[in-house]
């Protein structure tokens, strides 16, 4: 062990040419071990192979632990299993009929489309089905499998970055083990975990300069997502500037030219491959998803202020992130820093990935999609700069104090905090697991289960949300958001894209929807199926497709009438009036708007025009039971008794269980039979 003594170079100097693993010259050597300890802030801990061994055990085996008790409380929460994403049944649909009709298709072998944003999850998830049928467990199999994996390839990146400094590595790595998001996505049914062990096996062997095993990682990120072309330019820039620096950093490694030559070749040959099964399935390089979810979360209907402030900076410091936000930015500053001073940083590749992922997203798609979803690569590369942050903080701090002892405190201290809040936040999202899974089952799975029940063979079957319905229904769809059918792309934003999806239903034979009345709202019409008693907010409906008959609300009609709904939960009826009245004079049909007008009426106690409102959309729409029930009950309070009781009738006739309805004729009945008591007693 030595002490590091006093050069003619500024202190900043001779703390970023350690960073840079230039060996500082010393004057002597201390043999006192404990005096060198205490000033020494390298850790001297070089395990053996046996600790070694179960090290590696530990960082296996406490993901899936980790992951495990998610899935297990969810089981036990729900008793059913499922999944917080309707997007897994996308991949697994693909993989099924791959496996089963040998076609990358969303519908036995007629439906052969690039749709699968992850092809090669989806080739996998395929060949698992030759070991079982169960589409879950299938899934919870592999996205564990792959954190596990990550999970190791993550210490044995760490261990490189940290100069062999096995504990801070060991530490580094089981907060990325115990972080919410990987253990949440890793028992989602979603291509992430294997998105991030790849990216991470390629930044390893990039630092390693094993040029095979890495050109064939590279090749295969955009296999995985194509948002991984950001981490491709981090390897190109990051490659540039060592390039750059290694003219005076002679401890800078480069590829040999027949490294390159093997990567070119390697690399390109994957890639290629890509885009030519793209173009073979939809004619465009890129999946169809891509194209679809361009379209449909345009810059122009979205913030991308607000993706910037909220959809990733309230993500990357909520609660142990904003501890490792301290970290991350302290990295960033040293990159600015050695930048500055012309110097390689060993976080380059990481922090222009994290920014060049963002920024694609802000230009092009600012959504982070649930749970922060797109966001999730981000995560073990900024735990790893946050990490390398924090140690060259406290390494600054010993080089000024001396005191090794005091140094690691101020590292360990930083590490506590951020296990007990990841700790602490991890129950949480246990939770929050257990009841979106909880969540999508009721609506998609339970749709698709109606669907697979209530329909014939020959059925075609339009939805936006095309997982589980295409999964378990085991009909044919039309995806009116784009992602498997990518002959409406193009038309999703226009103004009259429903009128253009209208002729599409009509022109594929659709004989049922599928919507969630928040994308799209069928007027005057009753569902078979629907969610709206049990299951609030979002509201899934299942209808017959009459061409002719059936009536989509445009999407700026459903937009408004929206807006006027939150408007109603807020008692705003001036506000309420103003939309609605723009709703009527695109869709003067709609026995909703009528609906919803009446009780903007009603807050301002006009009885006149909340009748007149109410029974205008019974006219339009003579099943609707919601305007009956109110209509009803509004009759009862004024003394209307027939009329009421009519009003109620109706309603069981069309919901004979209805509780509203049942009691209050209950208490109808009750009034008119003291009214006619108290007629006779009049007599």
């Amino acid at each position: 062990m030595v002490k590091f003594f006093k050069i003619e170079f500024a202190w900043l100097n001779l703390y970023f040419a350690r960073m840079k693993k230039i060996k500082i010259p010393v004057k002597k050597k201390r043999t006192n071990r404990e005096e060198s300890s205490k000033y020494n802030f390298e850790d001297s801990f070089r395990p053996k192979k046996i600790v070694r061994i179960v090290f590696y055990a530990i960082v296996i085996i406490l993901p899936v632990l980790f992951s495990l008790n998610f899935l297990l409380y969810a089981l036990k929460t729900n008793r059913y299993p499922s999944f917080p994403l309707d997007d897994p049944w996308i991949h697994l649909t693909f993989a099924k009929n791959l496996f089963e009709y040998f076609s990358f298709s969303y519908f036995q072998d007629q439906m052969v489309t690039a749709g699968s944003t992850s092809p090669l999850y989806t080739f996998i998830l395929s060949a698992m089905f030759f070991f079982s049928s169960n589409e879950m467990y299938i899934s919870y199999f592999l996205g564990i499998s792959f954190f596990a994996i990550a999970s190791f390839a993550f210490y044995k990146l760490s261990n490189i970055e940290f100069d062999n400094q096995v504990i801070f590595a060991l530490l580094c790595t089981t907060v990325f083990i115990i972080d919410k998001w990987m253990n949440f996505i890793a028992v989602s049914g979603m291509e992430t975990t294997m998105f991030v062990l790849i990216l991470i096996l390629c930044a390893y062997f990039y630092r390693k300069r094993s040029a095979i095993p890495f050109a064939v990682m590279l090749g295969l990120i955009l296999w995985t997502r194509p948002d991984g072309v950001a981490f491709i330019f981090a390897i190109i820039v990051d490659y540039f500037l060592i390039t750059v620096f290694s003219k005076n950093q002679i401890n800078l490694l480069l590829f040999t030219k027949t490294d390159l030559k093997k990567i070119a070749v390697i690399f390109g040959g994957i890639i290629g491959l890509y885009f030519i099964m793209n173009l073979y399935l939809s004619g465009s390089l890129l999946p169809n998803t891509y194209n679809a979810k361009l379209a449909y979360y345009s810059p122009e209907f979205r913030s991308r202020s607000a993706f910037l402030s909220t959809e990733v900076w309230e993500y990357f410091k909520y609660k142990s992130y904003y501890v490792l936000m301290i970290g991350f930015l302290l990295a960033v500053a040293k990159l600015i820093y050695d930048s500055y001073k012309k110097t390689y940083n060993q976080n380059t590749i990481y922090i222009v990935f994290i920014l060049a992922l963002v920024f694609i997203y802000w230009l092009k798609l600012p959504y982070a999609h649930r749970f922060g979803r797109y966001m999730m690569p981000i995560i073990p590369f900024f735990i790893l700069v946050a990490s390398i942050g924090f140690r060259d903080f406290a390494f600054l701090v010993n080089k000024y104090t001396n005191n090794a002892l005091f140094s690691k405190s101020i590292f360990y201290i930083w590490f506590g905090i951020i296990f007990f809040m990841g700790i602490k936040i991890y129950d949480e999202t246990k939770e929050l697991y257990a009841a979106q899974c909880k969540y999508i089952y009721d609506r998609q799975v339970m749709a698709a289960k109606y669907l697979q029940k209530n329909t014939k063979e020959g059925d075609v079957i339009a939805t936006h949300d095309v997982g589980a319905i295409g999964f378990y229904s085991g009909r044919k769809i039309v995806d009116v958001a784009g992602l498997v059918t990518p002959e409406l792309i193009n038309k999703i934003n226009d103004a009259n894209y429903v009128d253009y999806m209208t002729k599409y239903l009509n022109d594929n034979k659709v004989t049922y929807l599928a919507f969630l009345r928040e994308w799209y709202r069928v007027s005057n019409q009753t569902p078979l199926f629907t969610t709206a008693n049990d299951y609030p907010p979002e509201v899934m409906d299942v209808y017959d497709y009459i061409p002719g008959k059936t009536h989509i609300l445009s999407r700026e009609a459903n937009g408004l009438l929206m807006n006027a709904q939150t408007l109603a939960n807020q008692k705003a009826a001036q506000q309420m009036f103003y939309i609605l009245d723009r709703v009527q004079q695109i869709e003067p049909n709609s026995s909703f708007a009528y609906y919803l007008r009446a009780y903007a009426c009603s807050l301002n106690n006009d009885d006149a025009n909340y009748e007149k409102n109410m029974l205008k959309a019974i006219e339009l729409y003579p099943d609707y039971k919601d305007a009956h029930l109110y209509y009803g009950i509004f009759l009862k309070n004024k003394g209307r008794y027939e009329e009421a009781m009519m009003q109620l009738n109706k309603v069981l006739e069309l919901d004979p269980k209805n509780k509203n309805a049942l009691a209050n004729i209950e208490q109808l009945q009750e009034k008119i039979n003291a009214a006619q008591q108290e007629e006779l007693l009049n007599k």
